[in-house]
């Protein structure tokens, strides 16, 4: 979402891009939509726009894009791993995650 900020996108859309089935990629917008990342679209609400709640969100979301960029590997294995089945998506989350008195 990061990387095409003017796209909208829909359940299907997105558990393609992620290769994931799409009950999980409907909870993973609807997560990333309750802690700010993203929001429903005005006119269209089976699809999500990016849209960080701060600037620094926006920040950190780009940061952790170019480490994912340069670890795509751990990164992969991480979000993938069978370990962490039904808390992957939580455990990405997680890492946008960030004390509100910053």
């Amino acid at each position: 979402m990061n990387q095409f900020p003017q796209e909208t996108w829909d359940i299907t859309a997105m558990a393609k891009r992620l290769y994931v089935a799409e009950d999980a990629a409907e909870k993973m917008l609807k997560d990333l939509a309750k802690i700010g990342i993203c929001k429903q679209h005005p006119q269209e609400r089976e699809h999500f726009v990016y849209a960080p709640k701060r600037a620094e969100l926006n920040q950190m979301i780009t940061e952790l894009a170019d480490f994912y960029a340069s670890n795509l590997i751990e990164v992969t294995n991480m979000v993938h791993s069978k370990a962490h089945q039904g808390k992957r998506v939580h455990l990405f989350a997680d890492a946008f995650k960030f004390n509100e008195d910053k």
